[in-house]
């Protein structure tokens, strides 16, 4: 019986050369039961990435709220979830955000009972400005009503703007105050970020590093903003942001990969 759980976590770039995206994740993946959630992918991404080796199950946000005729392409990049030894039951959209399908909510089963797993891409606040707040209360409203279920919260926040290990010290983007209800000291779910737990539990943490690892350059700037959190349900016994090898692989954005025992 599997005793550990991998998840990845990846904005994968809508522009990326597919074939490389694969055979990362083929190589992230480990052995046993493995959950996979890409943000910004294309019907053609998709359509290639379901053909994986040894793939139990997928869903793609894109099925579930088709782009119209006259929406034009930021409408045509969605959310994936792959998984690998567990049968996905059931997909849903956390259909009250801005850009639905920018979200994608999960219940899968297998050896390890029911799994709900939940995993959006933020707007980014050049973009969108007081949209990007409005889109992380309506997913922090989602979170809040489904908080006895969550096993696993998967995301590129596009944010903070200062990263810290204690939650209270996180500094947000003016237009995106919000984020705090799903990533601050004041969090409406009770998920808790895997990267600092697993500091915690491994080595002594430089609190004076901003941020605590890069998973993203915006104008020459390293920030963390994608993240894996998960449920008390669950161990994290390791964390990592693969940074530069997600970059040769196309992404410009570093994968998230984590490993879970059940408590």
């Amino acid at each position: 019986m599997a005793t550990t759980l991998r998840v990845v976590q990846w904005n994968i770039y809508m522009s990326c050369h597919i074939e490389s995206i694969a055979n990362f994740i083929m190589n992230s993946i480990g052995q046993g039961p493995a959950i996979v959630c890409l943000e910004e992918v294309k019907r053609s991404a998709y359509d290639t990435l379901r053909n994986l080796p040894n793939l139990t199950s997928s869903c793609f946000s894109l099925d579930l709220r088709e782009p119209g005729g006259n929406e034009g392409d930021e409408r045509k990049m969605g959310i994936a979830v792959f998984s690998f030894g567990l049968p996905i039951i059931s997909p849903e959209l956390l259909d009250r955000t801005v850009f639905p399908e920018r979200t994608l909510s999960v219940l899968l089963h297998g050896v390890f009972g029911p799994i709900r797993v939940v995993a959006f891409h933020s707007l980014t606040g050049v973009g969108y400005h007081k949209a990007k707040s409005s889109n992380f209360a309506s997913i922090a409203d989602y979170l809040q009503l489904h908080k006895s279920d969550l096993d696993f919260l998967c995301f590129d926040a596009n944010e903070p703007w200062h990263d810290d290990i204690d939650p209270t010290k996180l500094v947000f983007w003016p237009r995106g105050k919000t984020a705090g209800l799903i990533m601050g000291s004041k969090k409406v779910h009770d998920l808790s970020d895997s990267y600092v737990e697993h500091l915690r539990s491994t080595r002594h943490i430089d609190n004076a590093r901003d941020p605590l690892t890069v998973s993203h350059v915006t104008q020459g700037t390293p920030r963390r903003y994608d993240y894996i959190m998960h449920s008390r349900r669950w161990t994290v016994v390791n964390c990592s942001y693969p940074y530069a090898e997600s970059i040769a692989a196309s992404s410009d954005h570093s994968a998230v990969i984590a490993d879970y025992e059940l408590r």
